[in-house]
């Protein structure tokens, strides 16, 4: 069943987790993690001023304020994102404060999220949602991909798994049986002239992103892979949607077409 909420938010299979994040818990964990940044920065100042001093006596107001400027731009960035996660709206001023999130928020969140003993799978969830607002925002703000630079990457195991026959080389050898989503896939991406990839890993990932170069991304697969990807591929835009795991992870998984299907129209503009 789809959520009523904003379509920029992560599509969970209900099948596979009992539990969601809601925007409470991102907008919390991202204020955790900007106070673990900002004493970061402190200590980052507050430690060389003593032999800054020795330099030149306005030295350690000068990395002062180069430091705190940072510091500002950081927040300036969560302030953005926990807009976002309460209005349900893709709010985003510049794409830069989306390298804040996945190269900067993102290893404090899993830091803080240690030390708090939360559930890692909760963390890269509250990352993934953020990470499709922003996506979603570049596309409001102007930006519309053509279909031939989208590229959708599949897990192996959404595949039927005593089927006899090989997508992994070409999705197109797909007979339609029915039996999984493959062929909804194919018949989805021929419709809109995307490239679909059913891949065996991340390491086949990134070499189809090296030969195809798109400018965008709809992945489908796991929170950890999706969360690793996204890293991997910044600063390439990627949609991202859990699949549906009835069986447990890489066992006969899913995913809701319609889902995609709105990643894709949402990717080509409104109009689309």
């Amino acid at each position: 069943m789809k959520s009523s909420e904003d379509s920029a938010e992560i599509k969970v299979g209900a099948e596979s987790i009992a539990y969601r994040v809601g925007p409470l818990f991102a907008i919390t964990l991202l204020l955790i993690s900007v106070a673990g940044v900002a004493f970061a920065g402190f200590l980052l100042w507050y430690v060389p001023t003593v032999g800054l001093r020795s330099i030149h006596p306005a030295l350690p107001y000068a990395v002062g304020i180069i430091v705190f400027g940072i510091g500002f731009f950081v927040l300036a960035g969560v302030s953005v994102m926990a807009v976002s996660l309460i209005r349900g709206k893709d709010a985003l001023p510049s794409p830069r404060f989306r390298w804040v999130l996945v190269k900067v928020f993102l290893p404090a969140m899993v830091l803080m999220g240690g030390v708090l003993k939360i559930k890692k799978i909760k963390i890269e969830q509250a990352f993934l949602d953020l990470n499709n607002r922003m996506v979603r925002a570049m596309v409001k703000r102007g930006r519309v991909f053509s279909p031939e630079k989208i590229v959708i990457l599949m897990p192996h195991c959404v595949q039927y798994e005593d089927c006899r026959i090989k997508v992994t080389k070409d999705v197109k050898n797909c007979v339609g049986c029915g039996k999984c989503e493959i062929g909804e896939l194919v018949a989805l991406t021929e419709r809109f002239g995307l490239n679909l990839f059913v891949l065996t890993g991340g390491t086949v990932a990134r070499r189809k992103l090296f030969e195809y170069r798109p400018d965008a991304v709809i992945a489908v697969a796991c929170e950890r892979d999706l969360t690793s990807g996204v890293q991997d591929a910044y600063p390439l835009p990627v949609v991202t949607i859990v699949n549906k795991r009835p069986f447990g992870y890489c066992a006969q998984t899913g995913v809701e077409i319609d889902d995609i299907k709105e990643a894709i129209v949402k990717l080509l503009g409104e109009a689309a």
